[in-house]
C-alpha cells in the first residue's frame, strides 16, 4: 500500500520532530522538497535499516554492558583516531 504524497509528508515531519536522531539537524529544505524530487518506486533496504537501527540503539546507551564492543586499533595511526572520537 503505497501513501499519498501529504501522507508521505507528514510522516516524515513528524520523524524530524520526535527521533532524536535528527535533533542537531539543520536543514535548508522542506519535507516536501523531499518527497517533491523522491524517484517514483521507493526502495526499501530492510536488512540495512534493522542493522542501523540496532547499533543507534546500542550506541545510545542501549548496550547491556555499557559499552559496545568493537575491533581493536591495527595502527598507531588509527588509535589516534579512535582517541580522537572518544572510542
Amino acid at each position: 500500500m503505497t501513501m499519498t504524497r501529504e501522507a508521505q509528508i507528514a510522516a516524515l515531519e513528524k520523524d524530524w520532530a520526535e527521533n532524536s536522531r535528527w535533533a542537531s539537524v539543520k536543514r535548508t529544505y522542506s519535507a516536501a522538497d523531499v518527497v517533491r524530487l523522491r524517484g517514483s518506486l521507493q526502495v526499501d533496504h530492510t536488512l540495512a535499516k534493522r542493522g542501523a537501527a540496532k547499533l543507534w540503539d546500542l550506541v545510545n546507551g542501549g548496550a547491556k554492558k555499557g559499552y559496545v564492543n568493537a575491533f581493536g586499533a591495527i595502527s598507531a595511526g588509527q588509535a589516534m583516531q579512535q582517541a580522537k572520537a572518544g572510542l
